[in-house]
């Protein structure tokens, strides 16, 4: 299902700049 994937990417795109401010990192900013 291409949602699901969309949807999958979008959550781990989102874990890791939750990852990066918890180390105290700005997000990566994105274009």
């Amino acid at each position: 299902d291409r949602i699901a994937k969309y949807n999958q990417l979008l959550r781990i795109g989102q874990e890791l700049d939750a990852g990066q401010i918890y180390l105290g990192r700005r997000p990566l900013e994105r274009g």
